[in-house]
């Protein structure tokens, strides 16, 4: 099975590849890693994970389409299983000397509902992008909408790879996830244009790094354009001048969203920027005078306060850190400037978290019903283990499914008894 669009900006995540792969073959994302994945990773700390239950694992599976070990040795067996060769390109593992681990992939799965419905109505494989993976990136290139991150029917979030996973689907409702569209206004504005990050994902994608050419880069535009100058490049690029130095040291890798700042604020590609290409800002006056920040944007604060507005108005389940992030601002500026608005927006979020822990239960408690009822049914005694191997592995370790377990399974031997 091919993986889609690899070296385009609709390139397929590893993550949704996985999922596919058990989808093609009627099985479950679960059922692959502990019978397949993990014996083939022969890795103690996985293999703990996968067969004693719980979410742990999953919750480390953005990594999967990084650039770290965990990709590279998913990458091993995923080729070895599928006997394919272009695997890697699902992930980022061509830039590891490029950007840093942190700040690099969202924690949790994010996808453009627009997309989804094309690929249906299109007639394609419905599937899930590697761009939508990245922290910085919050809009689709295609649709110019942002990301969602919560399933609209159960309003619950997911891990970027679940043991139910589906491209196209909530893996706690199986609700579609390509058929709602995103509320008027909603659109986040940004300091980028779709087309310059589509431009930047493709480049990022693709090429080739060198180890430190982030930082001779860096070194190179400080002596061309702020005359060595660590104050006014600070100044010009919003950065400290420690986090420069550092940077221009290569005592540590820009982070993907600062690199991603850097080459637009001096007008370049990655590949000119890289390269070491002329930059197009302009200088006022002569040399010495201070750098026109061009990339500089002033907070339109009326469009933040509609925002924030609108957030409150539709009950969305957003925390202030998410919200600061997706405009661009510091979480600090908003709980100053508009108090009243971010405790509304907290009360909600933390309304929306316990909403969400009750649907859990419901759901949980309904399965735990629905598997002592059938083994009971069976004349099978319904212990733990088996109970788990309906509802899933794990789903008992907590103390308060284990009591409905215990209860339920009373209420049900008595009444059987009657």
């Amino acid at each position: 099975m091919e993986p889609i669009g690899i070296g385009s900006t609709g390139a397929e995540s590893l993550s949704s590849y996985i999922s596919r792969l058990a989808d093609a073959h009627c099985i479950t994302v679960g059922d692959i890693m502990t019978h397949l994945i993990a014996p083939k990773l022969d890795k103690k700390y996985i293999n703990n994970m996968v067969f004693n239950g719980g979410n742990g694992f999953y919750k480390s599976t953005s990594a999967i389409n990084g650039h770290g070990n965990i990709a590279e040795d998913f990458i091993d067996v995923i080729a070895f299983l599928t006997m394919r060769k272009d695997i890697g390109e699902t992930t980022l593992v061509n830039c590891r000397g490029l950007v840093p681990f942190r700040g690099l992939l969202k924690s949790r799965r994010h996808w453009c509902p627009s997309c989804f419905q094309a690929d249906v109505e299109s007639k394609q494989i419905v599937y899930e992008r590697l761009s939508w993976t990245l922290q910085p990136y919050l809009k689709c290139f295609i649709h110019d909408r942002t990301l969602e991150s919560v399933c609209p029917f159960c309003k619950s979030c997911m891990y970027t790879l679940e043991r139910k996973s589906v491209p196209g689907y909530c893996t706690k409702c199986f609700y579609w996830l390509g058929n709602f569209k995103e509320s008027q206004n909603t659109t986040i504005y940004s300091g980028e244009t779709n087309e310059s990050m589509r431009t930047f994902f493709s480049e990022f994608i693709n090429l080739s790094f060198e180890s430190g050419c982030v930082s001779r880069s860096i070194s190179f535009y400080l002596e061309k354009n702020f005359e060595g100058s660590l104050t006014k490049a600070a100044e010009f690029f919003g950065y400290s001048k420690s986090t420069l130095w550092g940077w221009k040291a290569g005592a540590n890798l820009v982070p993907l969203k600062a690199l991603i700042d850097i080459t637009s604020r001096l007008q370049l590609s990655l590949t000119g920027f890289i390269n070491m290409e002329k930059s197009k800002i302009t200088l006022k006056g002569h040399c010495s005078d201070r750098v026109v920040p061009l990339g500089r944007v002033k907070k339109d604060h009326k469009k933040i306060q509609e925002f924030l507005g609108l957030i409150i108005a539709e009950k969305k389940s957003y925390s202030l850190s998410e919200i600061a992030n997706l405009m661009d601002c510091d979480r600090k500026l908003l709980t100053q400037t508009y108090p009243n608005e971010c405790q509304q927006i907290k009360t909600n979020y933390l309304s929306s978290l316990e909403a969400k822990k009750q649907s859990k239960n419901k759901i949980m408690k309904k399965s735990i019903d629905k598997a002592v009822y059938t083994l009971m049914k069976r004349g099978t005694y319904p212990s733990s283990g088996k109970v788990e191997e309906i509802v899933g592995k794990g789903k008992l370790h907590e103390r308060k499914y284990q009591d409905y377990w215990n209860a339920k399974k009373s209420s049900m031997a008595i009444k059987k008894s009657i």
